[in-house]
């Protein structure tokens, strides 16, 4: 399936346009009719070949609208581009056009239209020059027609040319994932609340799980309508209203409804190719940023190479990588320029002249595998996406673990650092390993797994040992200090009676393995006298229950020296929380 869109210079034509073609009149809002003139998105669809919706989106052309028409325009699988035959060519015409090129909308049908305003040569010259100008902006001579909507002059032969052209482009490309970003919300009595927008990316159905971002909050479909049908299941790409389930937050124009687990990113900085056409655009400048069908305010540093730039966002917007924004003058309407989101979050000062230089040498038009690639080099280690494989001089010279590719180099480098770690009495967690390796915890675990099994690791009670040392996990000093802490039982064992440096050693090395557990105060238990002290203040408390100090020390027998310094490492552990002098059970 596919949707298209009208775009022009404010009353060229474009509603009058669509109702011809389609017998629906886009503009719902009342002062849209009075005024004559579309401030809003509009929408209507007709029967396309074998009778299979073609979604209509109609966007304001007014300039001031503008953040309005990138909003209907960031989904079109094809675009009809209005020039009156009275008019030509005006300044508007050339700002959607450009949007229409900077957003990749690759396929678009010049439509001369009122031409029951102009003489048949007018209307001939405008399309020769509005043709001439098309070849500028996209490097292709579009097809064209020219029609009048009044007279219902070539109506019919510009819904043929649609027909023909939607027919010869590929189909929509299948990302794996639905995505939706939200152009209306509103509440129907009955139903309940209710997000239209353009279905992208794959298949949705009903009763499926969805999150909403930026809020991460998770919905689920109730409905689904498409073109004024009820369906199980919707198709990318066309036009869906979603009856959902109501989440805590506010749904808005710009969100983005999406499975779990996609690959959305939703930081406040980001860093993009940077396309500038307004050279009066200074550094550290405030902007709007244009992406999907919202906008926000931000603020553009560039980078050494000036043909990249850190936007720093008021507040996130979800995108993709690769995804097409534009840039627009905040509070006017001048297009600055246009942008593509190729990496997510903020990079330290000291990291962005090596990120720029990686960014230049990505090539002209990006691939999927690009992203890991660019990951890899950066940090690495990336995480695959979407099925990607690196692509690039790096392609001969990694190493993929579960749904992680490493640079091999750095991943030997990981591995000797594991090993050296896991060599230490007493062995060391995956926890540890996390923190002083500084490696995402999921890589982690795939490095590790490739160290298991005969290759320099074992596991054993959720430590990690090098092979040969599990089973000499304590030496004797630290088995028999341990053996002294465990006969303390509840009452608790002083560190200051460890005494000797060597026997501050061998608590360490108690502490790594998870044997003993310590407290403030200079107070440690065994691990089995700790988790029955904890049972002892837990045991009869209900989730949400407070409960006084001297009830928890009549439930342990514990005086205040020891009952204090517990109930706050049960806090640490994320049993307890403080209000007041009081505890509340989690």
């Amino acid at each position: 399936m596919h949707v298209i869109g009208t775009a022009g210079h404010v009353d060229h034509g474009k509603t009058t346009l669509i109702e011809a073609l389609t017998g629906i009149n886009p503009d719902r809002l009342p002062e849209e009719k009075a005024r004559g003139m579309t401030i809003d998105l509009g929408f209507a669809w007709f029967p396309g070949e074998n009778g299979e919706p073609v979604g209509v989106i109609d966007v304001p052309g007014h300039e001031r609208f503008i953040r309005n028409m990138v909003a209907g325009a960031w989904s079109l699988d094809s675009a009809l581009l209005l020039v009156a035959a009275d008019d030509g060519w005006m300044q508007q015409t050339q700002d959607h056009a450009v949007v229409l090129s900077f957003l990749g909308v690759g396929s678009v049908i010049l439509v001369v239209t009122k031409t029951d305003a102009a003489t048949a040569d007018r209307a001939e010259e405008v399309r020769r020059d509005a043709l001439a100008r098309c070849r500028k902006i996209f490097g292709f001579e579009p097809p064209s027609i020219e029609v009048s909507a009044l007279e219902g002059r070539n109506v019919d032969a510009l819904k043929r040319l649609i027909i023909g052209t939607l027919s010869g482009l590929s189909n929509p490309r299948a990302r794996g994932f639905p995505f939706i970003y939200v152009d209306r919300v509103f509440t129907i009595k009955g139903s309940g609340l209710v997000v239209t927008g353009s279905l992208k990316g794959a298949p949705l159905s009903r009763n499926e799980e969805l999150v909403l971002l930026p809020q991460q909050e998770t919905l689920r479909v109730r409905g689904i309508q498409t073109y004024n049908m009820a369906v199980n299941t919707a198709v990318p790409t066309s036009r869906v209203a979603l009856n959902l389930s109501k989440p805590r937050s506010e749904i808005r124009r710009g969100d983005c409804i999406t499975t779990p687990g996609s690959p959305f990113s939703c930081e406040r900085e980001m860093v993009a190719r940077a396309a500038i056409v307004e050279s009066e655009l200074k550094n550290h400048s405030e902007i709007e940023i244009a992406l999907g069908t919202g906008h926000e305010i931000a603020q553009i540093h560039f980078m050494d190479d000036p043909r990249f730039a850190r936007i720093q966002l008021r507040n996130p917007i979800p995108a993709l990588w690769n995804q097409p924004f534009l840039i627009i003058r905040h509070g006017g309407s001048t297009i600055l320029g246009t942008g593509r989101v190729l990496w997510h979050g903020g990079v330290a000062r000291e990291d962005r002249r090596r990120l720029t230089k990686l960014l230049s040498s990505l090539p002209g038009i990006l691939r999927d595998e690009d992203r890991s690639s660019l990951e890899l080099r950066f940090h690495g280690l990336a995480r695959m996406h979407a099925g990607a494989r690196p692509g690039g001089d790096l392609s001969q010279d990694t190493v993929i673990l579960g749904q992680w590719v490493f640079h091999a180099p750095w991943l030997e480098k990981l591995k000797t650092g594991i090993l050296a770690l896991a060599a230490l009495p007493g062995g060391i967690s995956a926890r540890e390993l996390e923190s002083k390796l500084g490696v995402d915890g999921e890589a982690l675990k795939a490095a590790l797994g490739s160290l298991l099994d005969g290759h320099g690791l074992v596991a054993s009670n959720n430590l990690y040992f090098g092979e040969g040392q599990a089973g000499k996990a304590l030496d004797a000093g630290a088995r028999r200090l341990l053996e002294q802490i465990v006969k303390t039982g509840t009452a608790g064992f002083e560190l200051s009676r460890a005494g000797a440096d060597s026997s501050q050693k061998d608590l360490k090395t108690l502490f790594r393995s998870g044997l003993v557990t310590p407290l403030e105060g200079g107070i440690c238990y065994a691990k089995e006298s700790y988790d029955s002290l904890v049972s002892k203040v837990l045991e009869g408390r209900e989730k949400g229950e407070r409960f006084s100090i001297p009830q928890a020390k009549e439930s342990t027998g514990l005086s205040r020296k020891y009952m204090i310094p517990l109930l706050n490492r049960m806090e640490k552990d994320g049993l307890l929380r403080r209000d007041g002098d009081a505890r509340v059970v989690l």
